[in-house]
């Protein structure tokens, strides 16, 4: 039997396609800030780095955020495993950080809120917004009536 991985300080399991949502602050650049889970725990997303696609772990991606920050958790209610193996098969194919790249085929311009909506859609044929050709903010997914706020972790 695999071994139960919760989140940080939690007993919420974690689940491959969860999406993480940091608000906007000092650890966000003050722009907010999507992730979502691999089929491998690891956190997937673009990062203004280069190259811009990025794993790491749910540890590390909790250190980067400043105490008293909030993470949110969201899950769909469908396609999450797909759109998990979607993103931890294409996140090195993410290469450069670019905001004003609206094209949902493209995945080498990314940003981090497009990259999750890719995932679910390529992945799993799920739209989390109606309109996927068009800049996508990370607070328009904690928003999002396609997804389920399941817990708010307070750093």
């Amino acid at each position: 039997m695999k071994n139960v991985i919760n989140y940080p300080f939690s007993l919420v399991k974690i689940l491959p396609g969860d999406i993480l949502y940091s608000p906007i602050g000092r650890s966000t650049y003050f722009v907010g800030h999507t992730v979502i889970i691999g089929t491998d725990f690891l956190v997937k997303e673009s990062l203004p780095t280069r190259p811009s696609g990025y794993s790491t772990t749910i540890k590390h991606f909790w250190n980067r955020h400043r105490f008293g920050d909030t993470i949110t958790l969201l899950r769909s209610a469908e396609g999450s495993l797909k759109a998990s193996e979607w993103a931890t098969r294409f996140v090195g194919d993410v290469k450069k950080y670019h905001l004003g790249n609206y094209n949902i085929n493209n995945i080498t311009k990314n940003y981090c809120s497009k990259f999750v909506v890719q995932a679910y859609f390529h992945g799993a044929n799920v739209k989390l917004t109606n309109n996927v050709n068009r800049f996508i903010s990370p607070q328009y997914l904690r928003n999002s009536p396609y997804l389920e706020q399941v817990a708010i972790f307070k750093r």
